[in-house]
């Protein structure tokens, strides 16, 4: 079924499951249990091969050999899974030859998943006969994993792979998507997620319009459009937005989508736009703006502040927002900007050059956060601007802002330095965490170790205990290679 590669052949093992019998005492607590009486109950030949063929392909082969009996129990299997790490184990024509064999002998009623990761240029002739088999037995997600891409999508994608009325999942990557005239399926469609996709306004409006139910938009680098519109104003059941990297032609991305609890961008500022009014159900937020060569438009960052600052709980913005919020002297006084996030509790601040970002702006951000709980900060590499503007009017007010932390238990930097903006971050936040439990401070991964070094860290770390004001806040100063918190944020810097 699945041929060994010939240059592992001898070092590979045939690994047999455990016997039947023993099989069946395992699962049949797990399938349930007579409550209280501690009696496992047995499970029928039929109940085990149906459990056997909701496994990914393999995995269904290997269960098989448990018993004679259930040898070709992964000719039923519902979830033909080659993605990318079971793929690469097989030259271009063993893989052909198993799928080839899969789809020849599969006897099951249904399909629910098939999951490829392929070379157009190997498989273009067949793909299509695999896909209409999936098809045929109501194949409810498709991801074709295309390896091998070049600098173009590669792939063209038959219109009739996408008009499947049983498809709730499609993903697809480096290829041109195609819509048929008359397009009768995709009404079930829960999730797209597109990479290097091909694609037109005109198909992303039809997909939203014809997608009811859709709950999930990820685009990550695709082209084909100047102007993105998203606009899902009827769409009540979209949840997860995200529009990533796309490409420099591109010169505006407008979104309207009410419904939205998780957004997500990454890319240019002076391109994105939130035209929605309020996104009152917007729970969490990754707004990865690219530093810009000019100055970031403070009214643009101040409208997109208001839409999602009402509910949202997680966000993770760059130094480029923070920028827009700074800090501003208007008619001879410094003004700080009053956009509360009132709701949130996690903070990720991405800090990347060039900015002019100094510890000044961090402080005025938090000071409208009043609910939160864990801060990271990731500045390594960064340069804090420690000017002129800074020293006259941002750092005096550092140790004049009223407003404490009461609910702040967690705080990371990553990238820290024993400099004048750090230090002086770093006071602010012990004198102003009331309820810290933890502070942990990361050295730049391009530090290493050093005696003046080790000096610096146990000299700062007796001065930060005494600028605590939570008596049981514990700091720890580290070398990044030697980061032993095991706490990271929620989000990742990159989801695509």
């Amino acid at each position: 079924m699945f041929p060994v590669n010939k240059t592992r052949r001898d070092t590979r093992k045939v690994v047999y499951g455990p016997p039947l019998k023993q099989l069946r005492t395992f699962l049949g607590p797990v399938v349930g249990s007579s409550s209280g009486s501690g009696r496992s109950v047995q499970l029928t030949d039929d109940l085990i091969e149906y459990i056997f063929t909701l496994l990914p392909i393999k995995a269904a082969v290997t269960a098989g050999l448990v018993a004679r009996r259930f040898r070709d129990s992964w000719r039923l299997a519902r979830r033909i899974h080659f993605e990318k790490e079971l793929a690469e184990e097989y030259h271009n024509e063993e893989l052909e030859t198993i799928l080839n064999h899969v789809f020849e002998s599969h006897r099951g009623d249904e399909i629910k998943s098939f999951r490829l990761h392929f070379d157009p240029n190997a498989h273009e002739l067949h793909l299509p006969e695999w896909v209409r088999k999936c098809i045929e037995k109501r194949v409810q997600e498709l991801d074709l994993d295309i390896s091998q891409p070049k600098q173009e999508p590669s792939f063209l994608v038959p219109p009739h792979f996408l008009d499947v009325e049983s498809l709730k999942v499609l993903k697809l990557s480096y290829s041109v998507f195609q819509l048929p005239p008359d397009l009768k399926g995709l009404s079930l469609l829960t999730t797209l997620v597109l990479r290097r996709v091909d694609i037109t306004p005109k198909i992303i409006q039809t997909i939203l319009d014809r997608c009811a139910l859709l709950e999930t938009l990820d685009m990550g680098w695709c082209h084909g459009f100047r102007l993105l519109r998203i606009h899902a104003q009827k769409q009540t059941r979209l949840r997860v937005l995200k529009v990533g990297n796309c490409r420099a032609e591109v010169r505006g991305i407008e979104i309207d989508a009410p419904s939205v609890g998780s957004l997500y961008y990454s890319g240019s500022i002076s391109n994105f736009g939130v035209i929605s009014q309020s996104l009152l159900f917007l729970k969490e937020a990754m707004l990865y703006f690219k530093p810009l060569k000019g100055i970031t438009n403070p009214l643009q960052v101040e409208r997109l502040a208001s839409t999602i600052s009402n509910n949202v709980e997680l966000l993770t913005i760059t130094s480029t927002f923070l920028e827009g919020l700074s800090p501003r002297i208007v008619d001879g006084d410094l003004r700080e900007k009053q956009v509360s996030f009132r709701n949130l509790k996690e903070l990720q601040l991405i800090m990347e050059n060039p900015s002019y970002c100094n510890a000044g702006d961090i402080a005025s951000f938090l000071k409208n956060c009043p609910r939160l709980e864990k801060l990271f900060i990731d500045a390594d590499e960064f340069t804090f601007d420690g000017g002129a503007f800074y020293e006259l009017h941002q750092r005096p007010l550092l140790d004049k802002h009223s407003a404490l932390f009461k609910h702040l238990k967690l705080i990371k930097i990553m990238g820290f330095r024993f400099q004048p903006c750090h230090l002086d971050l770093t006071r602010f936040l012990l004198g102003k965490a009331m309820s810290l439990e933890y502070m942990f401070l990361l050295l730049p991964k391009s530090f290493r170790f050093s005696r003046a070094l080790r000096q610096d860290m146990a000299f700062f770390t007796d001065a930060f205990l005494s600028w605590k004001l939570s008596p049981d806040a514990e700091i720890s100063i580290d070398f990044a290679w030697e980061d032993k918190s095991f706490v990271y944020p929620k989000q990742s810097r990159s989801w695509y």
